[in-house]
């Protein structure tokens, strides 16, 4: 503890004791009565000390907040307990680090906030808006940053009366932000966006589910590969525009003279993105397979993915197991199948896989040319019932009878595997949006949303 010398002397003497000074100021056992002395202290640094000091009496934190010097009412501003009527005070400090710093206390009160939420500092008014107290102000602050920060704060109901404007801002961010479904889920809106000159905003509607489908078929032809990549992983993309992105792909990058330096690995990625979309058409996986696209390309994973042409899905699934078969069993059923495949329709093929004792060639139950009856024997055989991977397969399959769906959705089980079915029926969707799992049941109903705008059944948001 300090002496009572060291006290007296650092109040009377020079610079030299200023870190004396300081250093008692800051000390949890000064009194309030040094503390109001030291508030009145001529070097600013002491005063500042003072302002940040848990007894330093009101009385002496009311002058402070008058102190010429910004630093100490700055420090006053961000101290630990700030008393209502002096943060109300510091509102209108005019200096703009007294007033972020108080926009940026953990307890700053609202209404202090809405008043910051005009002020001339534009760093005020982005952590207003941060903290989302600026009303609307913030959707027209003069400030880019404070309107980007404006838009990211809100969801698409929120931003439904601004979206034209929005959608025409000068700043590219905003403009991206608006094309994200979490923002925008008006076509009329994405449609001009998807239509902006910047690739990255258009990059945006081309992710977003609700873009209507012209557009999106027309953005399948960008020039631009992050948008052509946008488009690959926007899981609402209908067949035509899959097949348009992979005739673009073919077309413009395929054979590998296009590529600017280090674009072949974004080549590489979309082509992988349209592989495992499920609703990319048979024929455009054929093509991209005869590209050779796919350095790391496996036989085991394509078993999984349900749009393979048949003959291409039944060699991939003999290719794959040739060397693993064991027992008589599992041998008889390969080179039956085998066989089958030189003089038996390629769906016929996979129907004999489904009945294979052979784990591997039983995961054609993912491909939609499996027969439905097929697919619903499976499902519904008792002794099925362990292998729950394939019975996933089953779900996410566009061939799997509505019935199997529906009583599946009901029980509450396969949700998840069900909604990356493209074609899953509407009923199956509605009771996957009646269900609990509430990230599931969002899903659902946003995907009933999109049908209902494609079909135009329903006002858009």
């Amino acid at each position: 503890m300090f002496s009572r010398w060291m006290a007296v002397r650092a109040v009377a003497g020079g610079p030299a004791w200023f870190g004396v000074l300081r250093a008692l100021a800051a000390h949890p056992a000064t009194s309030a009565e040094r503390l109001a002395g030291f508030a009145a202290h001529p070097e600013e640094s002491v005063r500042r000390v003072a302002a940040v000091h848990r007894a330093t009496p009101k009385a002496a934190l009311k002058a402070l907040a008058r102190d010429g010097s910004p630093a100490v009412r700055r420090a006053l501003a961000g101290r630990e307990r700030l008393p209502r009527k002096l943060a109300a005070a510091l509102v209108t400090d005019p200096s703009d680090e007294v007033r972020l710093a108080l926009v940026r206390r953990v307890d700053a009160r609202p209404e202090h906030l809405r008043a910051l939420a005009t002020d001339p500092d534009a760093r005020v008014r982005r952590v207003v808006a941060v903290l989302g107290h600026a009303g609307d102000a913030d959707l027209t602050d003069p400030d880019p940053a404070v309107r980007r920060t404006a838009v990211g704060k809100r969801a698409a109901q929120e931003l439904a009366p601004w979206l034209d404007a929005l959608a025409r801002d000068p700043d590219t961010r905003v403009r991206e932000l608006m094309g994200q479904q979490y923002h925008n889920r008006t076509p009329a809106v994405l449609a001009r966006l998807a239509a902006d000159p910047e690739p990255c905003v258009r990059a945006a509607a081309a992710g977003n589910p609700f873009t209507p489908v012209p557009q999106l078929n027309e953005l399948a032809g960008d020039p631009n590969l992050p948008v052509l990549v946008a488009i690959s992983q926007n899981e609402t993309a209908p067949p035509e525009t899959l097949a348009r992105l992979v005739d673009t792909l073919t077309h413009s990058f395929g054979d590998g003279r296009s590529l600017a330096p280090g674009q072949e690995e974004e080549v590489q990625r979309l082509a992988y993105a349209a592989l495992e979309h499920p609703a990319t058409p048979p024929e455009s996986l054929r093509a991209l397979h005869a590209l050779g696209l796919w350095p790391y390309f496996h036989h085991g994973n394509a078993m999984d993915q349900p749009n393979w042409p048949a003959d291409l899905m039944v060699e991939f699934g003999l290719t794959y197991c040739a060397g693993t078969v064991s027992g008589t069993a599992e041998i008889e059923s390969f080179a039956a199948i085998d066989d089958a495949r030189e003089t038996e329709p390629p769906e016929d093929v996979l129907a004999a896989m489904v009945r294979s004792p052979i784990y591997y060639l039983r995961r054609a139950v993912a491909n939609r040319h499996t027969p439905p009856e097929a697919l619903a024997a499976f499902a519904l055989d008792p002794a099925s019932a362990e292998d729950t991977g394939l019975l996933d397969d089953i779900a996410k399959n566009p061939a799997t009878p509505v019935e199997i769906l529906l009583a599946w959705a009901e029980a509450g089980v396969r949700h998840y595997e069900m909604l990356k079915n493209p074609a899953l029926p509407e009923p199956v969707l509605a009771a996957i949006a009646a269900g609990t799992d509430t990230s599931d049941a969002a899903q659902a109903r946003w995907l009933l949303e999109v049908r209902a705008l494609r079909a135009g059944t329903e006002t858009p948001c």
